[in-house]
């Protein structure tokens, strides 16, 4: 795997609050001080750095840090040192920092010295080195400067050696209203510094960056207000114009801080600022998870882009699709793997619910966390953003059902599948299949030794019930078990003990078939037996559960027996293998997931299954409306539907997989289409529900805020989709609105079109499923503390 670091950015923030030596007061301000700046500072949307944090530790193990921080840098990197700590100047009045074994009359041995700190940082081959003292007399710095101090930078781009202090070279740096353990919160000085690089607010010329210069004059500023017997200090080394510590956000919310009230000057707010929410460790997760976003972002729509991505031994890969990018991208930064891992649960939990929406999913995902993490560093509360997303993503639910239209022909479907597959010879073969099959009926895809597509159509039965056990999986990229002419043992009885099963494994593995087993329930030395069977390799099984109340269970049983010419088994029968053998029985293929099971071509006869259909056929026309009469149309749609079996065959494995993947997805999002309707595609669903629901809020204040969130997010996919077709994303979404329902943009030809007519739609399903994961991992990162 790559260990190469991270080229641009570094920083090491450095806190020392409990002291061994009586004589040091304990401080309560530096260990909230380093957390709160290193998650500002390791935001991607604000400072993007690499931050290292070292809190209460002993002088050489501050100095080596200092060392290996500094060393081997580039020419064209910036790094910044932070100390928050004690300041101690001894008789000649030389400056050292206390560790947590200083000897406040023993400086030179036991602290680190100004004149350590200060030669490695001249030592730095780095363009810009940044050192940021929040401790008492740190003024003492910048009098050993070999050369005069210049003045405040006030260019472009930056380099040079810039040193800012809490205080005078006499002065105390204060916590909070007091000097040592009564602090509420951090130091001043941090406090303010945090304010200017969090709200924007000390972006003082407005070009959308903070350079180190703008964010003293906000510091001092706002400390002298706070505290005018303390005074920061600015001393520059060898300094060229702007270095830029951040970007900076977009104007303040309200009571999240002061913003610029022109050129040098800071605006006063008539509230003070909250204090940010936004910690580290949050900071750490979205930086991941924009890692892996933004290479999903280029695939989007049909002018997306095909990336390079790389694996964890090296290689680079070709990838045009967000499935293929989350399984092979690895995250150089170790720290960035939890924030990717987010990304690859979206991308394949989406796909195996709906099939299709997955980069949707990603980008309304990577909208809606920015903008939840700009009102936490806005002192947004987490849990009141919590309940206005829960809230907005209801309405967004409820908006599309409302604008849905039903699938009403047979275009439709292929034009669905097609949009799904990624290939129109895909969208036609499914909806041909589904033609036949109809809604409720079942397909699969299964490999073929000729080339290309073929479709058939069998006997089958869907059942909405899957393997009890993950160690049954024989597919475990598509979390699936699948059986070849498996023996059928279904069991109308609680299967706990080996000797329930003994005769009928034995039977099975005489026949040389797998095992599928289908019983009221499955456990203990029962379950035991079967996994243990399959790990070994003995005999491969897989065991399902039917859990239904007990007339529900044993019809569903007895259709399973008619299509596979099975005998249901009440109590278990004592006897041989030889006497058991004739209650089993088969069919071509039994696959299961966690939560269906799919027969295809099952053994029973087929006038049997005939004469069955026909009897619920009768029962159901003698049955009124309710419980009962569904039941029975649950029971004739799973055996009357059929089953469609699409073969596909490549050259290659990897082709293999790949084709069986496209028809899986686009197979779930027909599906879907048909259950839930069709939305117009390209991002205009979500516009129009945007348009409906955007001057709601469940509440004021903090949810209000949360309920935008989404709110402004559902117009992040259509913006990603104009930007990848290299048109203007702002623009775009104002301009289809005024056209009214019902039209999309056509990304290819560059026209606005009627959506159903040109076949650019959404299965509503797939937008439901992208809007809620989106949100769902959202409201999992604002809870991580």
């Amino acid at each position: 795997m790559p260990t190469s670091p991270r080229v641009g950015r570094y920083a090491l923030l450095v806190a020392v609050g409990e002291y061994d030596d009586p004589s040091l007061d304990q401080l309560r301000a530096p260990e909230q001080d380093v957390e709160r700046l290193a998650a500002v500072l390791e935001d991607p949307a604000v400072g993007n750095f690499t931050v290292r944090t070292l809190q209460d530790a002993a002088d050489n193990e501050v100095r080596r840090e200092i060392e290996d921080l500094l060393t081997d840098r580039a020419n064209d990197d910036l790094v910044l040192v932070y100390f928050s700590c004690h300041g101690i100047v001894d008789p000649f009045h030389r400056l050292y920092f206390a560790a947590t074994n200083t000897v406040r009359t023993r400086p030179a041995s036991t602290a680190i010295s100004r004149s350590f700190v200060n030669e490695q940082l001249e030592a730095c081959r780095a363009a810009a080195k940044v050192l940021v003292l929040d401790c008492c007399f740190a003024g003492a710095f910048a009098e050993g400067f070999k050369a005069a101090p210049q003045g405040a930078l006030e260019g472009q781009v930056g380099r040079g050696y810039v040193v800012l202090s809490a205080c005078d070279s006499y002065e105390y740096a204060f916590e909070s209203d007091g000097l040592v353990e009564s602090a509420p919160r951090g130091s001043i000085f941090t406090d303010v510094l945090l304010e200017g690089l969090a709200t924007g607010g000390a972006d003082l010329d407005g070009d959308g960056r903070i350079g180190v210069d703008e964010l003293f004059r906000y510091v001092h500023d706002g400390v002298v207000r706070r505290r005018p017997d303390q005074k920061p200090k600015w001393s520059a080394y060898n300094a060229e114009p702007h270095i830029y510590l951040a970007n900076a956000m977009a104007a303040s919310r309200d009571g999240a801080g002061g913003r610029t009230g022109g050129r040098g000057e800071v605006a006063k707010s008539s509230a003070p600022p909250r204090p940010t929410n936004y910690n580290r460790h949050q900071a750490i997760v979205a930086r991941g998870f924009r890692a892996g976003a933004d290479l999903v972002r280029r695939t989007y729509g049909p002018l997306g882009r095909r990336v390079l991505v790389e694996d964890e031994t090296g290689a680079y890969h070709e990838l045009g699709d967000a499935t293929s990018v989350v399984r092979i991208f690895t995250a150089h930064d170790t720290r960035d793997a939890i924030g990717t891992s987010y990304v690859r649960e979206l991308v394949e939990g989406v796909r195996h619910r709906v099939g299709a929406g997955a980069t949707t999913t990603v980008v309304l995902a990577q909208a809606m966390m920015d903008a939840a993490s700009a009102a936490l560093r806005a002192g947004a509360n987490p849990v009141a953003l919590r309940r206005g997303i829960e809230s907005a993503t209801l309405d967004v639910l409820t908006e599309l059902a409302a604008i849905a239209v039903p699938v009403e022909t047979k275009e439709h479907l292929r034009a669905v599948s097609t949009i799904a597959s990624g290939d129109e010879v895909i969208g036609d073969l499914l909806a041909a299949a589904m033609e036949k099959v109809g809604k409720d009926g079942v397909i699969t895809v299964e490999e073929s030794n000729l080339f290309g597509l073929e479709l058939e159509l069998t006997e089958g039965m869907r059942v909405p019930a899957g393997h009890v056990s993950p160690y049954f999986v024989t597919d475990p990229e598509e979390a699936e078990a699948v059986l070849d002419e498996p023996a059928i043992l279904i069991v109308d009885q609680r299967l706990g003990t080996v000797r329930a099963l003994e005769a009928f494994l034995e039977a099975a593995g005489r026949q040389g078939r797998p095992l599928a087993v289908f019983a009221h329930d499955i456990r203990d030395a029962a379950l035991t037996a079967l996994i243990v069977g399959k790990v070994r390799q003995r005999l491969n099984s897989v065991a399902v559960r039917l859990y239904w109340p007990d007339e529900e269970r044993r019809t569903l049983m007895e259709d399973l027996a008619v299509l596979t010419r099975a005998t249901v088994v009440g109590d278990t029968p004592q006897g041989s293998a030889e006497d058991v053998a004739g209650l089993l029985g088969t069919a071509r293929r039994v696959i299961t997931t966690r939560r269906h099971t799919t027969l295809v071509d099952g053994a029973g006869d087929r006038e049997a299954i005939r004469r069955r259909i026909g009897q619920i056929r009768a029962d159901l026309d003698r049955h009124d409306p309710g419980a009962d009469r569904q039941l029975l149309r649950d029971r004739l749609a799973r055996l009357s539907g059929g089953v469609a079996v699409i073969r596909v065959g490549e050259s290659t494995e990897g082709q293999l997989k790949k084709r069986k993947r496209q028809i899986d997805d686009a197979v779930r999002t027909a599906r879907a289409a048909v259950e839930w309707g069709l939305v117009p595609g390209g991002g205009a669903a979500l516009l129009t529900v945007a348009g409906r629901i955007g001057d709601r809020r469940s509440r004021g204040g903090d949810e209000a805020a949360g309920y935008a969130v989404v709110v402004g997010a559902l117009e992040a996919p259509y913006q990603e989709l104009m930007r990848n077709a290299g048109r203007n994303p702002v623009a775009g979404p104002a301009d289809l609105r005024r056209r009214g329902p019902g039209i999309t943009f056509d990304m290819v030809s560059g026209t606005y079109v009627t959506a159903l007519d040109a076949g650019i739609i959404d299965a509503a399903a797939t937008l439901r499923e992208a809007v809620t994961a989106a949100a769902g991992v959202v409201t999992r990162y604002l809870m991580i503390a």
